[in-house]
């Protein structure tokens, strides 16, 4: 049942809806997930309502520019402030040092000594809404999974569409690779997503940086240890050239230096699915895709007739206007919203993303019994792993002052390290900074100045995650849910093993640079502070403690929750398509698999599609 469509154009060159009341699909949320799904449905000639909790800021040169991602996290005109836990005990919450709290003035203090009468609201984690959705804010690194994460998957389903061999091929389809040349195999050149990645020219006029470089292709064994001697420019670009997401047999094996892969189109600038649905209008005015922004989904409906069938969505409820949910820091009680009605004629894809994605669905009486019934919800199908499953890479890292401000530090590159704690594959991706990096909380991150040099990292295919839980605050929906990873629960040996090997690699490229580069000697302040009597022991209960995260997944996984084909298990016409559907965290980075898996899904949904007619 399809509507009729007419031009309807906003200043931003997107459609908005007016009126129109029924539609193929409707897509909530605009993300990696949802943005280029609605595309893909109606590039097929279906109708598609695509709706976006925020703005469009996409033209905003603070959204263009990677260089400017944490002002663009910080945002407040796209921020939505979640404030989780990273365990079960309080005193264990209380103890990490960028917990967030409410004063009584209304604004935020962050540390363990906050003012009398304030009020803890915990780990802040920043998420977007905007045309976009989190490709707006984030450092737009891409990383391909391991074929095991693919894999993984394809043998739970049994489902070999799922396989890495196949996976790639959706990879080359999205991609349009601007650093390549046209012949490279394993990469895509006609595809909606640009990718890009730096050519190494800024060691030209990177004096310290390429000092620190050396001393990183030396420890990492990327190439021969050459201490006291000279490593040319040359052999430093060729490592900077290096593809990282390549199709080499052993590349979930290889270590060393690599480029830091992006999703920027030939001009470096940052491309997202938002680019990707003002283009597609560029090319077909008349695209049947209509684009609500500022627009927040308030209810499922479900047609419960057919009592020899499951449960159907039937229609959505919602409102329009600016900052509806709660988590928007300007948020206003008293805003102005209108409220909006969609027939759903075939399906309804929800992309919320792993925390909002969940509470819609338990919201609508989709989820796990006994939870719906504590908050009095109608159960509409009980689906225990709706919420569960919560999972992330570990992060942390090294933050040191070098004895004299840096010179000329240059671009980042990656670094992949395989520790003693992986069964096979690198388990630890870093990369080299002259800033301060620590995590994240309002306003981060802190100013230390141009001494400032921190190593990053994050931990691949953690043992001890997947362990975290998405649960209702309220039956309100403009109320954020309650959130808790669970860090480190269970046996998490290995994760904090390979943690600690990051930490001791971040370390020791201190030790290897020279005392002419007039940087050595450092302070380092976490996580030992000046490297006193700080034990693997001591390092270990800091990174248990001071760990944090930013990509979380697994909510409403494949195999828990979700059938192969996206399809919501015990109910009828609903998918789910973000990065909640991972059953494991995939890779270091999950944006590029969530763009693939949104091919996948388009597949998936047009192919049933014709099995419908």
């Amino acid at each position: 049942m399809a509507s009729k469509h007419g031009n309807r154009t906003l200043t931003t060159g997107v459609r908005f809806a007016r009126g129109q009341n029924e539609y193929d699909y409707i897509v909530v949320g605009s993300g990696p997930g949802g943005g280029p799904l609605a595309v893909e449905l109606a590039k097929s000639g279906h109708s598609v309502l695509l709706l976006e909790a925020g703005s469009d800021l996409s033209e905003d040169p603070l959204y263009q520019d990677l260089d400017k991602a944490t002002q663009a996290s910080n945002d407040p005109r796209s921020r939505w402030d979640f404030f989780v836990k990273h365990s079960d005990d309080p005193e264990r919450e209380l103890k990490y040092e960028h917990t967030t709290w409410r004063t009584t003035n209304g604004s935020f203090y962050i540390g363990l000594d906050p003012p009398e009468g304030s009020e803890h609201l915990g780990i802040w984690y920043p998420r977007s809404a905007t045309l976009g959705g989190c490709a707006m804010h984030n450092a737009a690194i891409l990383h391909m999974p391991s074929n095991d994460n693919w894999n993984y998957i394809a043998n739970l389903t049994g489902d070999d569409s799922w396989k890495a061999t196949e996976m790639r091929k959706i990879y080359e389809e999205i991609e349009n690779c601007h650093f390549l040349p046209k012949d490279s195999t394993g990469h895509g050149f006609s595809g909606w997503l640009d990718t890009n990645q730096d050519d190494g020219s800024w060691l030209n006029n990177a004096t310290d940086g390429a000092t620190v470089l050396k001393a990183v292709a030396e420890l990492s064994g990327s190439i021969a240890n050459n201490t006291g001697s000279t490593v040319s420019d040359a052999e430093l670009k060729a490592l900077l050239n290096r593809d990282i997401n390549g199709v080499e047999p052993d590349r979930d094996q290889m270590t060393g230096i690599f480029a830091m892969a992006t999703h920027t189109d030939s001009s470096g600038r940052r491309f997202s699915p938002a680019n990707y649905i003002k283009k597609a209008f560029e090319e077909n005015p008349e695209l049947p895709l209509t684009v609500q922004l500022n627009a927040f989904l308030t209810k499922i409906s479900w047609d419960l007739l057919r009592e020899w069938e499951p449960p159907s969505v039937m229609s959505i409820d919602y409102v329009v206007g600016p900052s509806a949910y709660k988590a928007d820091p300007r948020y206003d009680p008293t805003r102005n919203t209108t409220t909006g009605f969609a027939w759903v004629g075939k399906e309804l894809i929800i992309s919320a993303g792993t925390f909002n994605t969940p509470q819609i669905l338990k919201l609508s009486g989709v989820g796990p019994a006994d939870e719906l019934k504590k908050h009095n919800i109608s159960v509409i199908a009980d689906v225990p792993g709706v919420g569960e499953n919560l999972g992330d890479n570990y992060e942390g890292g090294v933050l040191s002052l070098a004895s004299k401000p840096f010179k000329g530090f240059g671009k980042h590159y990656a670094v992949q390290l395989r520790t003693t704690a992986s069964k096979q594959n690198h388990d630890i991706f870093l990369w080299p900074i002259n800033s301060a990096f620590e995590g994240f909380w309002p306003g981060y991150p802190t100013n230390r100045g141009p001494r400032a040099f921190t190593v990053p990292f994050v931990h691949m295919d953690p043992r001890s995650s997947n362990k975290g839980r998405v649960t209702l605050h309220s039956t309100d929906p403009f109320e954020p849910p309650e959130i808790n990873f669970r860090f480190f629960n269970g046996d998490s040996k290995d994760d904090l093993q390979a943690m600690l090997e990051a930490v001791k690699f971040g370390q020791k490229i201190k030790s290897l640079l020279p005392e002419s580069s007039g940087l050595i000697p450092f302070a380092e302040l976490h996580p030992c502070t000046n490297g006193s009597n700080c034990t693997d022991k001591d390092i270990k209960e800091y990174l248990k403690l001071q760990a944090y995260s930013h990509h979380a997944t697994g909510t409403c996984a494949i195999g828990s929750v979700l059938d192969s084909r996206f399809r919501v298990k015990a109910v009828n016409r609903l998918r789910v398509v973000d990065a909640s559907v991972f059953p494991k965290p995939p890779g270091a980075f999950p944006v590029l698999p969530t763009f693939m898996i949104s091919k996948k899904a388009a597949r998936n949904i047009l192919e049933d599609a014709d099995g419908m007619k």
